[in-house]
């Protein structure tokens, strides 16, 4: 019985993913609701169907993010959980539910809120084991973001270095989560006066980005825009104009993904140049910007 209840809420949720990529969105709704009121009319006090009517709810609570409805998707997420409850047999039911609903609460601020539901996440993925830790490492990523915004260092740097373990051992150094987390471990040592380690671990970044991504990869820019911040930093001038030409040149192959990044470059590095007191060169660079967004 519980293989048929997977297979059909796979099922439905591809059907809903399908009719939502076709723009049938009424259908998908329909779907969606259908669903959810054949779970409900089921009825019973059981764990099985209360997780049968949990798992509907992701799939509706999933199709209302798709289309940015946070209040409807939080609705059916959190009754979905309230269902699963503290039943360690659906940690990875639970895991799921919780780590969605902590990306709305994140993405809409309210973080005591997504705190809150990462390390529940965080819990259930771990207790599962080995299976689920790329979870784990994601998940405490997005964790310690909220508390590297509390100024919470050395809780941010423990759950980053949690992260980078993890993928570390389990893709590898040449991966790109693997190259993310050392990028965001780089900015948090450089937000908290660590340049030494924050050089090192953007320099990580960067060789990984490089070598998987090549050197026109937005991500790539990312790092040398970070590593370009590190020099200015310890006063390495040149080798900082050094990355602030990559990182331009590599935003200016991409404008149509990441123009106001672009934009934040190019005021950084005006910024340096006016410092050296290179008030011309800087001019020449906001100019050439303005023709390349226009």
């Amino acid at each position: 019985m519980e293989l048929e209840t997977a297979n059909f809420l796979h099922i439905l949720e591809d059907r809903v993913r399908t009719l939502l990529e076709e723009g049938k969105v009424d259908e998908a709704r329909l779907s969606a609701d259908t669903a959810v009121e054949n779970a409900r009319s089921v009825g019973g006090e059981g764990a099985d169907r209360k997780k049968d009517l949990a798992l509907a709810l992701e799939v509706k609570g999933d199709m209302h993010r798709s289309l940015n409805e946070w209040d409807s998707a939080c609705t059916d997420y959190q009754e979905a959980l309230g269902l699963l409850g503290v039943n360690f047999n659906f940690d990875e039911e639970t895991g799921r539910v919780a780590a969605s609903l902590a990306g709305i609460h994140d993405n809409e601020g309210r973080r005591m809120e997504a705190k809150s539901l990462y390390e529940r996440s965080i819990a259930c993925f771990e207790r599962i084991g080995p299976s689920a830790l790329l979870d784990v490492a994601n998940l405490s990523n997005n964790l310690a973001f909220i508390y590297e915004a509390e100024d919470n260092f050395d809780q941010a740097e423990t759950l980053l270095l949690k992260a980078l373990r993890i993928s570390h051992e389990h893709r590898g150094p040449d991966d790109v989560l693997t190259a993310s987390i050392c990028n965001n471990v780089g900015s948090l040592y450089f937000k908290a006066d660590y340049a030494e380690q924050a050089r090192e671990m953007h320099m990580l970044a960067l060789e990984t980005r490089s070598k998987i991504l090549g050197e026109h990869h937005l991500d790539t820019a990312q790092s040398h825009a970070n590593l370009a911040l590190v020099f200015v930093k310890s006063e390495e001038m040149d080798a900082a104009k050094g990355h602030f030409d990559r990182a331009i040149e590599a935003h200016e192959g991409n404008l149509t993904e990441a123009s106001d990044d672009y934009k934040i470059v190019v005021a950084n590095y005006s910024d340096v140049l006016n410092l050296l007191g290179e008030e011309k060169a800087a001019k020449a660079l906001q100019e050439r910007a303005a023709k390349k967004l226009k």
